[in-house]
């Protein structure tokens, strides 16, 4: 009877700990500790103590499977690391990393007693612990340990959290190409995940300055309190903007939002509270090419706001890929009726009714040089530039009359139309959801009818064109499936992996290592053996290798020469996205690039009577790439 009560005590404290209330959940396994002492009762009411901010209480609930009397044997790895990350939190180091040891040094040999004899369910749960032993690593920041755990108990994942670690262990070792791969096989767990990979892509590129983050990954419910926060004190701003977790999150918010008023808004205080670091980011913002002219100004008012640049001073910024000097100004709303703006209005649409749009704009940008924003004046400039296919311009302007009136039908009208002439169907769709039809004329009832009409045209446009795109990378990539299911020794020799490309691949391959392609595919064949039979020609095909091809490389020579291809796209990234006509778009996964390179090959072979996917190093390059990658690391 007591075992049972224990039993539905346990699942009500693990029902607890999934929503994150950590008292109804210690309370959970504290009774059931009083009805059956165990070691999982111990470990999940520490951990509830812990994560409800008790670790002394949480200590003290381990401390007799920790105690030497036992020998420890009743503590499991989860216990040990749990033991970590609570010493790590009280700023016990070196019992942190103690513990730590232990950890993993019970994992592998739970592990290795388990193997062969435990059922699925056993091994599948043993196997959860990786996770927490790596962010107990991970809260001693030690990213290279992380990593190394990642890789060392790789075919042991049974989470997406050990990807996650490990991606965050990329990040802040600066290994950004590494992160984006790791954060892009989880893509699909949440959508955060793939605006991450896109900002480790940034990073990589030098288009934002470096940052660490920490391992923790925040819920949503977390991150809106945090903004709520940022919102009301100026003090809880900086702390958000100094949080890693916080950048890399609005970071992706910005790429997604592109030049949007919230994205203005949350670069704006990414650079003004952002402290050193917000400073850089925006100096390389302004220095960027990848980053759109409002997104631009929202970091040069940023910068003058921190005293960094002068107010009425230009403001050096690349546009269009050219250095150039932009006046930034303040410009004040008028908001009362104004008739002698009313005229400059008039003036501007006789103009534009006398075809002399160009003159009409003039007009009324001459209102911004006298600082003043009108919005009859400025509803009309921003048609005018529609007219004249000044699209993010006006799209600027009307973003200003938005904030203004957020429910105001002509604006929202304007916007919808702009959103479609941009041919973003779907914005324009929600522009035109947003009017109110009870608060308008019949006249204007009629235009929206009329508008509605072009952005269902729009809609059925834009599917039919994006449509075929889809259609065409699903056939892309099927091909290049085929051409991994082809028959492939595990120590195939180069002649027989080159059989097995296609011509296109060949070609591509040739003209990658600066040979012209014979036009017979036997011939190309042969020339990519005789290039790559050469020490030297190898020695710089792999001296152009990025560091991840380079250690893909190494990791198959460690394993053989070859491995199974799901150990390697669980380490290194899948090729999807890589499309099959290299000779004209090259991969971009470090596997993809080593096999339109020739430098491996990826095929099906018999393993113990099953056919499995395999990856290889073409034999007779094994040595002398595992001699040129010594050298290139000794």
């Amino acid at each position: 009877m007591k075992v049972k009560k224990a039993e539905k005590l346990m699942e009500k404290g693990k029902a607890a700990l999934a929503a994150e209330d950590f008292q109804t959940a210690a309370e959970a396994f504290a009774g059931a500790l009083k009805l059956e002492d165990s070691t999982p009762a111990r470990n999940n009411l520490a951990f509830a103590l812990f994560m409800g901010g008790e670790p002394r209480r949480a200590l003290e609930v381990l401390e007799p499977l920790l105690s030497p009397e036992n020998g420890s044997s009743q503590a499991n790895p989860f216990t040990f690391a749990l033991a970590a990350r609570i010493h790590c939190s009280l700023g016990q180091e070196d019992l942190a990393r103690h513990r730590l040891q232990h950890a993993v040094r019970r994992f592998d040999e739970g592990l290795a007693a388990l193997r062969g004899t435990a059922r699925m369910q056993d091994l599948y749960s043993f196997r959860e612990y990786t996770v927490t032993i790596m962010r107990a690593a991970g809260d001693l920041r030690d990213h290279r340990l992380v990593f190394d755990l990642y890789r060392r108990w790789e075919p042991h994942h049974v989470s997406w959290e050990n990807s996650y670690l490990a991606a965050v262990a990329c990040f802040n070792m600066g290994r950004y190409k590494r992160a984006a791969s790791l954060w892009s096989s989880i893509a699909h767990v949440h959508l955060l995940f793939s605006g991450m990979e896109q900002v480790a892509s940034l990073l990589e590129r030098g288009a934002v300055p470096p940052f660490e983050m920490g391992y923790e990954l925040y819920s949503m419910e977390k991150i809106q309190k945090m903004l709520e926060d940022a919102a009301a004190k100026e003090e809880a701003r900086r702390r958000c903007m100094e949080d890693g977790f916080f950048r890399i999150t609005m970071l992706a918010w910005i790429l997604e939002e592109g030049s949007s008023k919230s994205a203005r808004e949350t670069l704006y205080n990414l650079v003004c509270y952002g402290g050193e670091w917000g400073e850089k980011l925006g100096r390389q913002v302004l220095d960027g090419s990848g980053f759109s002219l409002p997104i631009k100004m929202a970091a040069a008012n940023a910068l003058m706001k921190m005293g960094v640049l002068r107010e009425g001073e230009p403001v050096p910024m690349v546009i269009d890929g050219k250095q150039q000097l932009v006046q930034v100004k303040n410009i004040s709303v008028v908001l009362e009726p104004d008739e002698e703006l009313d005229e400059v209005v008039r003036r501007a649409i006789a103009l534009r009714d006398q075809g002399q749009i160009e003159e009409a704009t003039s007009l009324l940008r001459n209102l911004y040089q006298q600082e003043k924003f009108y919005p009859p004046a400025m509803m009309t400039l921003a048609n005018l530039l529609r007219q004249q296919g000044e699209l993010e311009e006006a799209l600027q302007i009307m973003e200003v009359l938005e904030e203004m009136a957020p429910e105001e039908p002509v604006v929202l009208f304007n916007l919808a139309a702009l959103m479609l002439q941009m041919n973003k169907p779907e914005r324009a769709r929600d522009y035109l959801d947003r009017i109110d039809p009870g608060k308008t004329t019949e006249e204007f009832r009629s235009k929206l009818e009329e508008l509605e009409k072009e952005i269902e045209n729009a809609e059925e446009v834009f599917y039919l064109l994006s449509e075929p795109e889809r259609l065409m990378q699903s056939f892309m990539e099927e091909q290049r499936r085929e051409i991994e299911e082809k028959h492939l020794p595990v120590d195939a020799p180069l002649s027989r992996g080159l059989k097995n490309m296609p011509a296109g691949w060949l070609e591509g391959a040739c003209r990658g290592y600066g040979l012209e392609p014979a036009p017979r595919r036997q011939e190309r064949e042969k020339q990519l053996l005789e290039f790559l039979s050469s020490r030297e020609n190898l020695a710089k095909a792999v001296e152009e290798l990025d560091g991840e091809e380079r250690e893909l490389l190494g990791y198959l020579l460690r394993q053989g020469g070859w491995s199974r291809l799901n150990a390697v796209t669980r380490k290194f990234g899948a090729m999807d996205g890589d499309g099959f006509y290299w000779e004209e778009l090259e991969p971009e996964s470090p596997l993809g690039i080593l096999w339109s390179r020739a430098l491996v090959m990826v095929g099906r072979t018999n393993l113990g009577g099953r056919r499995c996917k395999i990856v290889t190093i073409p034999l007779e390059l094994r040595e002398p790439l595992e001699e040129i990658l010594s050298g290139s690391t000794g």
